[in-house]
């Protein structure tokens, strides 16, 4: 969250309202997604509360992971960390907490973008499971889960906005990219 707040002031969403920002959401957005990550935020501050307050009077909520997985999960999470700044740092001004194509918008294709075409979801996948590894906690499992289903229904549509924007050059990059991990093997060449 600290980085997000920090390379969100960079942003050119940074001096909109929160009205703006709202209407902007359901504007990209589909209802579905909305909802998903409407849920998935509550679900994560009742784990969170649980987790942190509650945990004895919850004993069901939490499973019995070894401690190597639970150090497992903090690796994943500082590993997480420098990851997002790096990420927020690439979009620069490009950054949007929403589906959304902003005024000079320029493709990014630096930092993880040069690989992977969405990898802050990558990052926030690792993120999210290594709060549930790190906690055991069933609802931080659960939120793992919505952010998953989350991201698969966001980025199609993220990736029709942007072949929308940039047409031939954006499906240029998709060919070289992966989605959310990088491609193993370089895309044939199909002009012979």
């Amino acid at each position: 969250m600290g980085a997000r707040a920090l390379f969100g002031r960079k942003s050119a969403d940074y001096k909109k309202s929160l009205r703006d920002l709202t209407r902007q959401a359901f504007e990209h957005e589909n209802r579905l997604t909305m909802a998903l990550l409407i849920l998935g935020g509550i679900v994560l501050l009742i784990g969170i509360v649980i987790y942190v307050f509650y945990a004895s009077v919850f004993p069901w909520s939490q499973l019995p992971l070894p401690d190597l997985v639970r150090w497992i999960g903090v690796a994943m999470g500082l590993i997480s960390i420098p990851l997002i700044g790096w990420i927020h740092w690439a979009l620069g001004r490009a950054f949007s907490k929403s589906l959304t194509i902003q005024e000079e918008h320029q493709l990014v294709t630096t930092g993880l973008y040069r690989w992977i075409r969405h990898p802050m979801y990558t990052v926030f996948i690792i993120y999210f499971l290594s709060l549930f590894l790190v906690s055991t906690n069933l609802f931080l499992l659960v939120t793992f889960i919505i952010m998953v289903i989350t991201f698969i229904f966001r980025i199609p549509k993220e990736e029709e906005m942007l072949i929308n924007q940039f047409g031939d050059a954006y499906r240029e990059y998709m060919k070289r990219t992966g989605r959310l991990l990088p491609r193993l093997r370089k895309p044939q060449d199909t002009r012979k």
